[in-house]
């Protein structure tokens, strides 16, 4: 009866094949994605097959100017311990990729005394080989004392050459995928920062509007920004920004701005105020020496009147017909950099004019040592006048890239044509004779929550009334109620502080309707019930007096932080 065939304890105690060795420490990295543990399982196979008794791994840092050990086997752990490139056995080996071999009576002994002393192993002999990847030293290979007590022999370097050159190539390719793993996260996180970025810009603009601007970065990220929107009075807040730097960290800060904007440009109507608050928020979270130069303001298209105040931005470009242009440089410097910097509001009556806004990336657009410029920008322009706002800027960006001029930074641009702004009307007010909007929007206007300005808000709302026909007790009532409205929000609603108050006026085919705003916290409209006649004291009948005269009070929910919308209506009788 024969015995069965014995089969090897462990099929790595027979591996000799390089190529079989080569090829196990690849499925090793296949199943673990780690670079370290490619490098553990390298070294255990390897002192195995050399049966011995400890080995390491010692791998190049990054300057080249250590070993690090990344992996160790045997009665002590050296794990983490750095060796200066060219000292010891380990990094002679590396400096002059050359297998290393010492054995007991070797000259330097004494290197070898005191270490064996503190961990109490006996170091009787060492091989150590570079590990080498195309001409390239990344690291060493170290074992120490053969398991039967004899000497490394000739066999045992040139196994230990080899399976160096498998494990610095199993290294190699592991560092590879590991690196090409990174490229692939960090190219989905710049693709997201991109996406998040675009849906931060205004919805496409369109060849009819006044106002309107492109960006395109010269990476998939940009660290420019702009943004337009209207409020409920028919005003355009605007704004165009440029932070310091480039990359994922500008995109970011540029988000942040670009939203604080669009939150904070809704309710704050003074753009020197603006800037300040953004200035503030930004100081308390930028890093690494980043700024935002910027530009905002407010536009209204029914008048021309514009007001804006610049953080350190290149100077807004104005455009008349038939005149030269000006640019309107300001001395306040970029967000982010002093936290309690002053900033101006500005204001220009456009009267058809154009108002043009840049970043750096389009007036240092260079051709040669030249450099774009804003006069290289007006002449630009003049070129492609004629054309729909949104398509002259355009032209601009073409003509620079068709003629060869090269792009160092992002470009962006942002446009406002008050000539464009009143065809528009005179198109509106066409469209309205001809089919009269039940709903007839007569005029808006924004106004400091002060006292004081009632007596200007009072004529024109008196001008409404009579225009929709109202005759003087009629009138009268509809200013009482207004009043005593505007009245309440400036005391109750803001508490006598600063604040913004917007009026809108509509004439209803049967009588007249205010929109009152303020930008104050949320109230509840449950809580605001009028005090009880009888309860005779001064104050707090105003309430009374607006539902005794309007025919309708109410207010129109909005999202919490946008202020309170009171909605009054009077009919004719």
């Amino acid at each position: 009866m024969s015995s069965p065939v014995s089969q090897p304890a462990n099929p790595i105690d027979s591996m000799t094949d390089p190529l079989e060795f080569a090829a196990a420490l690849s499925r090793s990295f296949a199943q673990t994605q780690d670079i370290d543990a490619t490098v553990r399982e390298a070294l255990a196979q390897i002192v195995k097959l050399l049966r011995v008794e400890a080995g390491a791994i010692f791998l190049l840092d990054e300057l080249k100017a250590n070993l690090i050990c990344r992996a160790s086997v045997g009665p002590v752990d050296i794990t983490g311990l750095s060796v200066p490139n060219g000292s010891g056995i380990v990094g002679r080996s590396v400096a002059e990729d050359h297998i290393q071999v010492v054995e007991h009576a070797y000259e330097d002994q004494r290197f070898f005394a005191e270490a064996d002393r503190k961990t109490g192993f006996v170091t009787r002999s060492i091989l150590c080989a570079p590990m080498s990847v195309a001409h390239t030293v990344i690291g060493a290979v170290e074992v120490l004392n053969k398991q039967n007590g004899k000497p490394f022999n000739a066999e045992d370097q040139n196994l230990l050459r080899v399976m160096a050159a498998s494990s610095a190539l199993a290294i190699s390719n592991a560092r590879m995928a590991d690196r090409l793993v990174a490229q692939e996260r960090l190219q989905r996180e710049v693709e997201l920062a991109a996406e998040i970025q675009r849906h931060l810009l205004p919805t496409e603009d369109n060849d009819s509007s006044p106002i309107c601007g492109l960006v395109r970065p010269i990476q998939e990220v940009s660290g420019d920004f702009y943004d337009h929107f209207e409020l409920p009075d028919g005003t355009i807040a605007f704004a165009i920004g440029d932070v310091s730097g480039k990359g994922l960290n500008a995109s970011l800060l540029m988000s942040q701005t670009a939203s604080l904007f669009r939150c904070l440009g809704k309710t704050v109507r003074d753009p020197a105020r603006l800037m300040s608050i953004l200035n503030r928020e930004i100081c308390a979270t930028v890093s690494r020496g980043m700024f935002v130069t910027m530009v905002s303001g407010l536009y209204d298209p029914a008048t021309g009147h514009l007001r804006f105040a610049n953080a350190g931005h290149i100077p807004p470009l104005l455009r008349r017909p038939n005149q030269r242009s000006v640019e309107m440089p300001a001395d306040s410097p970029p967000l982010g950099i002093v936290p309690n910097s002053k900033y101006e509001t500005e204001e220009v009556n456009l009267d058809g004019a154009q108002f043009i806004l840049c970043t750096d990336g389009v007036t240092e657009f260079r051709f040669g040592d030249e450099e774009l410029g804003t006069q290289g920008l007006d002449l630009l322009l003049d070129t492609a006048r004629g054309r729909p706002l949104l398509q002259r800027l355009n032209a601009v960006v073409d003509e620079l890239q068709r003629a060869g001029w090269r792009s160092r930074d992002d470009l962006t641009l942002l446009a406002i044509d008050d000539s464009m702004a009143a065809r528009s009307v005179e198109q509106r007010a066409e469209s309205e004779r001809a089919s009269p909007d039940p709903s007839d929007f007569l005029f808006g206007l924004s106004f400091p929550a002060d006292p004081k300005r009632l007596k200007l808000v009072r004529p024109a709302i008196r001008a409404a009334a009579e225009a929709c026909g109202f005759d003087e007790n009629e009138t009268e009532d509809v200013l009482l109620a207004a009043g005593e409205a505007i009245e309440n929000i400036i005391v109750h609603a803001y508490g006598n502080r600063r604040g913004e108050i917007a009026l809108a006026i509509h004439r209803m085919p049967d009588g007249l309707m205010l929109r009152i705003r303020d930008f104050a916290p949320n109230v509840d409209p449950a809580k605001i019930q009028p005090r009880k006649l009888e309860d005779v004291r001064p104050g707090g009948l105003g309430t009374h007096f607006i539902r005794a005269v309007m025919d309708d009070a109410s207010f129109i929910p909005l999202p919490d932080g946008e202020g309170n919308l009171l909605e009054l209506v009077k009919r004719k009788r």
